[in-house]
């Protein structure tokens, strides 16, 4: 980043070291103008108090990222290629700026004056980027229609801020140039358009009775049952009519039966429901838990998000064991959905957990610290399909 000498641009950079180091609630203005080599009567000619400097620290490193990001993606015309160059262009950026990351995520973010904020209003800026390259995809036919672009770029954005977060607290592996193919490829899999999948061709149905049972479902669901006859979906399924006669007594049999199938399908996803054994299945519900637990328990998730998550100290204590033992829950999941080829055999165990807790911190920690009331749940649907696409085998 260019540092101009300006005095406000020193107090600033001097508060992201000084915060980095000995944390925002420990420094003193004094601190400060020390170390920035200048009186604290300069200080407070530009700043009020402590708490404005915290809160102006982000303006002019946001102001850095949009503009560099904007020339690093000039003349990118693929939106593929260019939301690969935004999130390796993040990730880059993060890793050079670590110290005002950890400010951002530790002692920014937590403060509820920053969300009311010119560098809120930044943030939100930079998240139209991925938005807008979302959009674009979406009218080359490169990406699904159906994805939600404001959950797209919390998605994205919680995937790097988690991965962060748990290097500054944890010193978790993580290299930004080793994992940017595993970051951006399962990125870009939550996202990317699937070869079309056409409707089911009858006629290429090997077992006999499945197709008679398919053709005579597609009529019925067409046709009053009374009106339609054995040769008509003898004729669409391809098979004589004294074959019909082979697998069903007569056609209310038949009608009968078709809803047995379908039954019996019913029943299973029904048994999954109240007793999840697919892990696909646990990671929607681990999902739902979740945005309910927080729905119901607002004021709780307020300081959760405000003075747990970013205290070092709270990840060292007793009460933090509840939270590892979670945390062993999802790895076993996890593990199950490799071992059952669900999930991606070669996925780090440590992105599953950014790609799915950043996310959810990412719109949670948002919605608790603005006090909006808009019902998580519906978020559900939309979630699930972008970190279930980002990951599965």
């Amino acid at each position: 980043m260019n540092v101009s000498n300006d005095k406000k641009t020193r107090i600033i950079e001097t508060a992201i070291s000084v915060f980095a180091r000995k944390g925002f609630r420990a420094s003193t203005i004094s601190d400060l103008a020390k170390e920035a080599g200048m009186g604290e009567a300069t200080i407070y000619n530009h700043f009020k108090n402590k708490e404005e400097i915290l809160i102006s620290i982000p303006i002019q490193y946001f102001h850095d990222f949009i503009s560099s990001n904007e020339e690093h993606l000039e003349g990118i015309k693929n939106p593929e290629e260019k939301l690969r160059k935004y999130i390796w262009q993040y990730l880059w950026w993060s890793q050079r700026h670590k110290d005002f990351i950890k400010v951002l995520l530790l002692e920014v973010q937590p403060n509820h004056h920053y969300y009311h904020s010119e560098s809120y209003d930044l943030f939100n800026r930079m998240l139209q980027v991925p938005m807008a390259i979302l959009k674009d995809g979406m009218k080359a036919g490169l990406f699904r229609e159906e994805i939600n672009p404001q959950i797209f770029s919390n998605f994205l954005t919680g995937t790097i801020h988690y991965l962060f977060l748990t290097l500054i607290l944890f010193d978790r592996p993580f290299e930004v140039l080793d994992d940017f193919d595993d970051v951006a490829g399962s990125i870009v899999a939550a996202i990317k358009r699937d070869e079309a999948i056409s409707a089911i061709d009858i006629s290429e149905v090997e077992e006999k009775k499945e197709r008679i049972l398919l053709a005579a479902e597609e009529l019925f669901s067409t046709k009053m049952f009374f009106e339609t006859t054995i040769s008509e979906i003898a004729r669409k399924a391809h098979v004589a009519d004294g074959t019909i006669y082979e697998y069903f007594k007569n056609k209310e049999d038949l009608l009968f039966s078709d809803f047995a199938r379908q039954m019996k399908e019913f029943t299973e996803i029904f048994d999954e429901t109240i007793c999840p054994k697919k892990p696909e299945t646990k990671l929607r519900f681990i999902l739902w838990h979740f945005l309910t637990f927080v729905q119901n328990h607002k004021q709780w998730a307020r300081v959760y998000f405000k003075d747990l998550i970013p205290n070092p100290r709270f990840y060292q204590s007793a009460q933090y064991e509840p939270m590892k033992a979670y945390d062993s829950k999802l790895a076993r999941i996890f593990e199950e959905g490799q071992q059952k080829n669900v999930f991606k055999k070669d996925l780090k165990l440590y992105l599953f957990r950014a790609l799915l807790l950043g996310t959810i911190d990412q719109i949670c920690s948002h919605w608790a610290m603005l006090q909006k009331e808009d019902n998580l749940i519906v978020l559900l649907d939309d979630f699930y399909e972008l970190v279930f696409n980002a990951i599965k085998a």
